[in-house]
């Protein structure tokens, strides 16, 4: 079984930093991928994007298994989409810092 380490060994910051992944980890939903905005026309000879007001969609675009994949996000959906992956992106910047502090804490046993 592995050992937990106590709070206090963490300086405020990275305490601050871990809190703030448990958070997004515990309470919100998160999704890997950008989010893509799409400007098309629908071929239709009368439709207004004929005249150049093209029509706007929102794809969410990951890569998966190596390949890219996207999946459309309707309208009502945009907000819910944006905050999950604008979550999961500040949970992965966390984590990396967590990861360079750490990094950081074997150099210097090293020496």
């Amino acid at each position: 079984m592995k050992r937990r380490l106590p709070r206090t060994v963490f300086p405020p910051s990275e305490r601050r930093r871990r809190s703030r992944i448990a958070e997004l980890a515990h309470s919100r939903r998160l999704l890997r991928g950008t989010l893509s905005v799409r400007s098309l026309t629908c071929g239709k000879s009368n439709c207004r994007c004929a005249r150049g007001d093209l029509h706007v969609y929102l794809y969410v675009v990951q890569s998966h298994d190596g390949k890219p994949r996207q999946l459309y996000v309707p309208r009502e959906w945009e907000g819910q989409v944006r905050q999950a992956v604008e979550d999961y992106q500040e949970l992965q910047r966390l984590v990396e810092g967590l990861s360079e502090l750490e990094w950081q804490r074997l150099i210097k046993q090293k020496e």
